[in-house]
C-alpha cells in the first residue's frame, strides 16, 4: 500500500499543472453545490420566517363591505364585527376550537420626555399564543385583566428602547407607569419584537381597549383557530360556509363574497411549504448538475492521464503487472484527487457560505412599509456538506473506471510502439 501511495504521489508531483486543474474543477463542483444549497437554505429560511406570524392552523377574518343591495340594506354597507361574533363563530361548528377578536389604534406613549408612537391592540389572552408572543420579561395579558378592566400594558422591546433611551435593562420598566395618551397604564411584560416588522407595538386587555375606542369599539379582526381540517378542499368549504353563516347572522346576502376577507395560515403554509419542496428540488439538480459537469472533468482528464502512460504501462505489463494492477494504480490515483481537492473545496464552500451570512443573511431588508429577511441562517451542516463531498468520491471513482479499463486494457507490444 505503501508503494502504491508513493507511486500515486511521484507521478502526481510529475504532472503538476495536471493535477492542479483537475484538482480546481472537483473543488469548484464542491464549493458550487455547498453555496448553491447554503443559499437556498438561507431563501427557505427566510420564506419560513416571513409567513410565521400565526401558528399553522388559524382563519383571520376581516371586515369588508357590501358589493350588492339586499333585502333593504345597501351596496356598500361595512360589515361590522363585535362579541356577539365572536360567540357567533365559537358556535358555528365543531371544527372551531376558539375565536379571539382584537381591536387596533395608533398612540402617543410617553415616560418623562421620551415619546413613541405605537399600534395598540385590545386582546384577549388566547392572542398569546396565535399570534405566537413571546414574553422576554414579565408576563402578558392574563383573564384576571379582561375581568378588571385593568390598565395594564405589553410593550415590545422597540418601544422599550425608545422609552429608555441610552438605558437597555428592559426590566427596569416593569412595573412603572407610562401613559398612552393622556392614559396612565402599567407596564407589566416586554415582549421579543418581530424582526420583520419595522413598527411598534403593544398589548392591552381588550375590555379596557373597547373603553377607550369612542367609535363604537368595533372589531379589527376576528381570528379563528380551527381542528381537522387537514386538506385544501376542506378549507375552502369551511370559509365558504362561514361567509354563508356570517352573511346571514348580519342580514347580508350570503352569497356576497366581499363582505368578509379571510386568511388561512393553514392554507398559506401549504403552498409555502410546496414552493420549499419544489426549490429544494431544484437546488439538488442545479447541484447534481454541477457535480455531474466536474465527474466529467475528471474523467477527462484521466483519459489524457493514460494516454499519456501509455507506454509505461506496456512497460508494466510486459514486466508481468497485471491488469488489475494498473487498473488499481489509476483508480486511487482519480480517488486521490477527489478527495483531497473535495475537502478543500468542502471547506471553502462552508467559509462561503459563513460569510454570505454575515453580510446579506443576517440583515433584513427595509421595503417601506415593513422589513423582511430575503435570506436568513446561510448555510448548510456539516453532514451535508460531508455527504456531497463523499459523493464527490464516488463520482470521482466511477469516473476513474472507465480511463482504467482502457489503460488496462492495452496489449503490451501497441503500448511499446506508442509515441512518448
Amino acid at each position: 500500500m505503501r508503494d502504491l501511495i508513493s507511486e500515486i504521489w511521484s507521478t502526481l508531483r510529475q504532472n503538476k499543472l495536471r493535477t492542479t486543474l483537475t484538482g480546481m474543477a472537483v473543488s469548484w463542483g464542491i464549493v458550487i453545490i455547498i453555496v448553491l444549497i447554503g443559499t437556498g437554505n438561507g431563501l427557505m429560511n427566510a420564506l419560513m420566517n416571513n409567513t410565521s406570524d400565526e401558528v399553522q392552523k388559524t382563519i383571520s377574518v376581516y371586515p369588508g363591505m357590501t358589493s350588492k343591495a339586499y333585502n333593504g340594506i345597501k351596496e356598500g354597507t361595512s360589515m361590522r364585527f363585535t362579541d356577539r361574533d365572536l360567540v357567533f363563530s365559537e358556535q358555528f361548528s365543531n371544527k372551531v376550537d376558539r375565536a379571539s377578536g382584537n381591536l387596533e389604534f395608533s398612540d402617543t406613549l410617553s415616560l418623562g420626555t421620551e415619546t413613541v408612537t405605537s399600534e395598540i391592540y385590545g386582546v384577549d389572552p388566547l392572542i398569546k399564543d396565535i399570534w405566537r408572543v413571546r414574553i422576554v420579561s414579565g408576563r402578558f395579558i392574563n383573564k384576571s385583566d379582561l375581568r378588571d378592566r385593568s390598565k395594564h400594558i405589553v410593550i415590545d422591546q422597540n418601544v422599550a428602547t425608545q422609552l429608555l433611551g441610552d438605558d437597555q435593562d428592559f426590566s427596569k420598566l416593569l412595573g412603572r407607569f407610562i401613559n398612552v395618551g393622556n392614559i396612565p397604564f402599567k407596564v407589566i411584560g416586554i415582549n421579543e419584537a418581530e424582526e420583520q416588522s419595522w413598527g411598534h407595538w403593544s398589548y392591552i386587555p381588550y375590555t379596557t381597549a373597547k373603553t377607550m375606542r369612542t367609535d363604537g369599539a368595533w372589531l379589527n379582526r376576528i381570528t379563528l383557530e380551527f381542528n381537522g381540517l387537514e386538506a385544501k378542499a376542506e378549507n375552502e368549504a369551511f370559509e365558504n360556509a362561514y361567509k354563508k353563516a356570517i352573511n346571514t347572522f348580519h342580514g347580508f346576502d350570503p352569497e356576497d363574497t366581499r363582505t368578509t376577507y379571510l386568511q388561512n395560515s393553514f392554507l398559506s403554509n401549504q403552498e409555502v411549504s410546496k414552493a420549499i419542496r419544489i426549490m429544494r428540488t431544484a437546488l439538488w439538480i442545479l447541484g447534481f448538475l454541477t457535480l455531474l459537469s466536474g465527474i466529467v472533468g475528471v474523467s477527462n482528464i484521466m483519459l489524457i492521464t493514460v494516454k499519456e502512460r501509455i507506454h509505461e504501462f506496456g512497460i508494466r505489463k510486459a514486466l508481468g503487472a497485471k491488469p488489475m494492477s494498473i487498473m488499481k494504480l489509476i483508480v486511487v490515483e482519480s480517488v486521490a484527487i477527489t478527495a483531497f481537492f473535495g475537502y478543500i473545496g468542502m471547506v471553502i464552500g462552508m467559509i462561503a457560505d459563513y460569510f454570505l451570512d454575515k453580510t446579506i443573511g443576517s440583515h433584513p431588508m427595509d421595503i417601506g412599509f415593513m422589513q423582511m429577511y430575503i435570506f436568513k441562517d446561510i448555510g448548510v451542516g456539516f453532514d451535508v456538506a460531508l455527504k456531497a463531498t463523499l459523493l464527490l468520491i464516488v463520482a470521482g471513482t466511477i469516473a476513474g473506471i472507465i480511463p482504467a479499463w482502457k489503460g488496462a486494457r492495452v496489449r503490451p507490444i501497441e503500448a511499446l510502439r506508442a509515441e512518448r
